[in-house]
């Protein structure tokens, strides 16, 4: 007897014994639509945490400026540290001439070129205010002072209005843009009204004021990193020196959005080399690159490790269910004596028996794994719907699962295959 024959007589025996075949089913069908519904909604976690860090600006370059170490301390392997920082620990403001200034990231755009998507000037600061107007208020606001680049790079849902344009920034003008949050906190919900009206904006005790040029909607972040925070308030990067002193003569730290595509390691040293040729003359500070795409694929290991782990906690339903498999083959076993007695009597060997049988509790676990991933997979692609970020169950789950289904049928399917196998033919002959 061949696989192929031992497949078609395993599954004529589950046509055969509906009921017992799915109550023996049932063990592993839960066992695998629990790995796979957690894999799922694990996956969907994932994504929406990972789009959330990529929204973020986790992927981009951040460039600080930092004070350059000693010869000493170089040798003492001191070369590192947080940035702006001493070796002692102590602050240390960078100096006029050592920040960056437009000038300065216009160079590095030109000199950058395709490397780059751009560089978005007002990632890495942004500064408190109050905000308020004769039909409302918002306290602790977040205003921060942008370039065209950084639009391009974190689009925006515009509801009503335009984005700060090249001839706001070029003429300074003091426009903002807000989000839908601070419209019904300022306009009690009006949009049409908070268009073009102006805000009080009130920073540390000085008083400005700024016109509304767009509306936002700001967009709700999901997974492990959510938060619900007021929109960002954006206004011209050239009036920063006059709303912001501590930004007066430019900037300590700015990020460099990757090109699409490009390696990042190559950008990586193509950029360092350029802030090295720069700085070659300050002898007091010098520009270092932070990379957080390391920490990005640590937080990813952590949450595969999870998932992992709590479908290895889900799986062991698996082992029950096996254990149920190997029971009803026991019992098979035993109902099918006599025709084990005349199969052998006929001629067939011990290992067509044992065959036969392995087979056959394979056939069982991977019908069960199958209705398993089936349910399973329904289940956690609603679930992960709910959630908020549609996925499909990973093909790496679903292909884990069904394997493990039928190593737990080959486990626990051999003791009864080989005790019939094991089987005298004139005993089984006379068995009734």
């Amino acid at each position: 007897m061949n696989v192929r024959e031992s497949i078609s007589l395993a599954l004529g025996s589950l046509r055969t014994n509906k009921m017992r075949a799915f109550l023996t089913l049932l063990g592993i069908i839960v066992g695998i639509t629990s790995v796979i519904t957690i894999m799922t909604l694990g996956h969907s976690l994932k994504t929406q945490t990972s789009e959330s860090i990529m929204s973020s600006g986790a992927n981009d370059l951040m460039v600080q400026v930092k004070q350059r170490p000693t010869e000493e301390e170089e040798a003492a392997g001191k070369t590192s540290g947080d940035p702006l920082m001493g070796m002692g620990g102590q602050y240390v403001p960078a100096s006029s001439d050592a920040k960056f200034d437009e000038a300065d990231i216009a160079h590095l755009k030109e000199v950058m070129g395709d490397n780059i998507a751009g560089i978005p000037i007002g990632s890495n600061s942004s500064t408190s205010i109050d905000l308020s107007t004769d039909t409302g208020e918002e306290p602790y606001a977040s205003l921060q002072f942008v370039n065209l680049d950084y639009f391009e790079l974190n689009p925006t849902d515009l509801v009503a209005g335009r984005t700060i344009s090249q001839t706001d920034i070029d003429n300074r003008r003091p426009v903002i843009v807000i989000s839908t949050d601070q419209v019904n906190s300022l306009f009690e919900g009006d949009v049409s009204a908070a268009i073009g009206s102006h805000i009080d904006l009130n920073l540390g005790g000085r008083s400005e004021w700024a016109a509304v040029i767009g509306v936002y909607q700001k967009e709700e972040t999901s997974g492990l990193l959510s938060f619900n925070l007021p929109g960002t308030v954006f206004m011209p990067f050239t009036l920063e020196s006059e709303y912001d002193t501590h930004n007066k003569d430019g900037w300590e730290a700015i990020s460099v959005r990757p090109a699409e595509g490009k390696d990042l390691g190559q950008v990586k040293a193509l950029l360092q080399a350029h802030l090295t040729s720069m700085y070659r003359s300050d002898d007091q500070f010098m520009a270092e690159i932070q990379d957080f795409s390391a920490m990005t694929e640590s937080f990813n290991a952590v949450l595969d490790g999870i998932s992992a782990a709590i479908s290895a906690i889900a799986g062991i339903s698996l082992l029950v269910g096996g254990i149920g498999v190997m029971n009803i083959m026991l019992v098979t076993v035993t109902e099918r004596t006599r025709e084990i007695g005349v199969r052998k009597a006929l001629g067939a060997t011990r290992g067509a028996i044992r065959l036969q049988f392995v087979v056959e509790a394979m056939m069982v676990c991977l019908v069960g794994g199958i209705l398993g991933v089936l349910i399973g997979g329904g289940l956690g692609m609603l679930g992960a719907n709910m959630l908020g970020t549609f996925v499909f169950p990973p093909l790496s789950a679903v292909l884990l699962a069904l394997g493990f289904s039928l190593v737990i049928g080959l486990f626990f399917g051999y003791y009864p295959a080989n005790k019939a196998a094991k089987l005298d033919p004139i005993d089984a002959l006379r068995y009734e």
